[in-house]
Formats: structure tokens, sequence, C-alpha cells
């Protein structure tokens, strides 16, 4: 009777052990400590774990749920990936030898890390201007998956893929991917709000095609060139007034003080008009209020996707109030066109030329010999 009783009491424990291990809490790292970790010192949705034969991504959700993280395994040790499948949310080979990229800025981190032939599949590729990429699609070597927000699932699964990459939104449009067998990672990088932050996922993404160490040297040397040049900017006594944004279906919409785009006119050394305001998305204003803020502000950042070259008629054209500004009379504009500058492509990761460009737009005698990449302040024509 009383072994009969032991063996219960033993089944039990053993039971509530399975209950209360937690995905995540990995079988074999839950009486290790790593090897080593990775902390990302600008990002705030992700770190990497180093253990022996594999490594585990801890991705923060990217809404704030601290209950909602998840986990990736990159498994080296093959022996190790029934037991680590058990216990994390996902688990693929390392390093992953074929993927999905669902945006040309995904894209454009294998091309940072020279790993674009690991790229099997992108979506919209009519919205990615590498050659490469262009040159695949038009031989077959790689797919054309469809729309980003509901590619073709029979196109993935013929592919094989290690995983999707895709960037995360609130609703959920890739349960049937899930559901076929493919991976999905998410990527959070633009919801940081920082543009180091955001340039840190670079280390995310080396770390899934083997690439994490070139990755982490790249970024250092990213930050080096970022500092540097935000150090220049400190000794200007008098900021520059600045105001962005355009008017797009009636509204106007210009960042909030707290998000990437006021934190890199805050890093070039601009008075930011609305820096004083909460938030890391946008501000929606109507003309009335922003004319009324902005009129007499000493320069306007404009970014635009345009099909012809940016000029001051050209932007008289758009819209004939923009004239009504103090930054448009005076010739005061600083403009990207995204269309032909690729900043939103490239842009991402290159966050000290762009740091560069806005500061030789409106402090050029701070970089007497630079030639900007993306942003330039406009002559007139």
């Amino acid at each position: 009777m009383f072994r009969l009783s032991a063996i219960i009491v033993a089944l039990l424990l053993i039971l509530g052990a399975c209950q209360t291990r937690q995905k995540g809490e990995s079988v074999i790292t839950s009486g290790n400590t790593p090897d080593s970790i990775f902390q990302p010192k600008y990002a705030k949705g992700f770190s990497i774990k180093y253990f022996k034969g594999y490594r585990q991504i801890v991705l923060n959700d990217p809404w704030g749920d601290s209950t909602k993280n998840e986990t990736i395994v990159l498994c080296q040790d093959k022996t190790l990936f029934q037991t680590l499948q058990e216990t994390n949310d996902i688990v693929i080979n390392y390093p992953a030898n074929k993927w999905i990229a669902l945006s040309s800025t995904m894209v454009n981190y294998a091309d940072r890390l020279e790993m674009k032939q690991t790229i099997g599949g992108v979506a919209e590729p009519q919205y990615i201007s590498d050659d490469f990429i262009q040159q695949g699609i038009a031989d077959g070597t790689i797919k054309n998956v469809g729309m980003a927000v509901a590619p073709d699932v029979e196109v993935m699964v013929d592919l094989e893929p290690d995983f999707m990459m895709v960037s995360p939104f609130k609703d959920n449009h890739f349960a049937a991917v899930k559901s076929a067998g493919v991976p999905v990672l998410t990527n959070s990088d633009y919801l940081e709000q920082t543009p180091l932050g955001r340039a840190e996922w670079l280390v995310f993404v080396g770390e899934l095609v083997g690439r994490g160490e070139e990755a982490k040297q790249i970024m250092n040397e990213m930050e080096a060139a970022y500092l540097g040049v935000k150090k220049k900017v400190e000794s200007i006594k008098d900021k520059q007034t600045v105001f962005t944004g355009h008017i797009y279906q009636g509204i106007w919409y210009t960042p909030a003080g707290e998000s990437y785009m006021a934190n890199f006119f805050n890093d070039a050394g601009f008075d930011y008009i609305y820096k004083e305001t909460k938030g890391t998305g946008s501000l929606s204003k109507d003309y009335e209020t922003i004319i009324d803020k902005a009129e007499h502000t000493d320069y306007w950042i404009l970014i635009l996707n345009h099909p012809t070259e940016i000029t001051y008629s050209e932007v008289a054209k758009i819209d004939e109030r923009y004239t009504d500004f103090d930054a448009y009379k005076n010739r005061q504009l600083v403009v990207t066109n995204a269309s032909h500058s690729l900043y939103f492509e490239k842009g991402l990761l290159q966050p000290h030329i762009v740091l560069r460009d806005l500061v030789k737009a409106i402090y050029p005698e701070l970089l007497e010999d630079y030639q900007p990449t993306y942003f330039r302040k406009l002559v007139e024509k």
C-alpha cells in the first residue's frame, strides 16, 4: 500500500512539473545558465541567449504584453531538435538556408549581410528595387508569393523555407501559413522609436542566417558614425525650428514627440515644433492647425513618394496652400523623394547616413565636404 501511494505521488509530481513548464523555458535551459546573452543596446524587441548546440531568441510581444513573448530556437545540434520543440514556440535549423521576405526592408537586411542568396521568395516584388531580387524573379530562382497581407500558401509550401519573416499586425493574417507548417517570424523593427534601435534588428536577422557576429560589427560601426554626427551638433547654439509631414486625404500627419522621426530631429540638433507632444505614433491635424503652428517655422522636412522630380513649383502644384509657409517662401525645404531615393527601402539600415543628410541640409558648415544620399536641401528651380 505504501509503495503504491509513493508511486502515485511521484506520478502527480511529474504531471505537475509538465503542466507548469512554460513555452520558452526549455528543458535544456531550465537548469543551465546561457553561455552568453546578447541584450541589444537600443532595440527593445528582442534578446538572444547562447547555449551549447543552439541559440534562443526571445521576441518581446510587439504590443507590450509580457505574457505573450515568443521564443525562437536556432538549432545546430539536431539531437536536441525534438526536445526543444516541446518547450519553445519555433525551432529552425541554424543557420537558415532559405526564407521568405514580405517587404523590401527585409531584403535590405539580407543585402547588408551579403546573404541575399538565402531569400527564396518575396511578396509584391514590384515594390522591390534590388537587381538581384528582380533577376531571381525573372529566372525563377526567387518566387513571387503574392500579397504581403495574404501570401500564396501553396507557393510557400512548395518552397519549403526555413521561415517567413513578417511585420507585426494586431490582426493575424498568417494563420493559414502557420497551419501549412511554415514558421512565421515577426520582425518588429518598425515599432522601435529610435534610429539605432531600428537598425539593431540587423543582429536579429544576422543570427538567423549565420551572420550574427558580422551584424554586430556592422551595428557597432553604424553606432560610432551616428554618435559622431550627434556630437557635432552639440556645438549648435541657435537650433533651427522644423516641421514635417504633408496633407494626405485631407489630414496632415506629423510625428508625435516620442516617435522615431522626432528622435532623429532631436539627434540632428533641430527644434521640432511638436517635440513636447506625447506618443510614439503620428499626430493627425487639419491644415488650419498646422499653418497656425508652423507658418513661421524655419525649415520644412518633406518626405514624398512622387513620380517626378520634386521642385518648388511641383510642391505648389501638389497643394497651393503649401506656399503659405515661410519655409516655402524662404526656400528652406529639405526633401527626399522616396520613389527615387529608396529612403524607406534602405535608409532604415543607414541611420548614420540619414542623420548626416539632415545635418548637412540645415547646418552645412558642420559637414562641409559631405554629399547627401537621401535628404537634401531643395534648390530653386
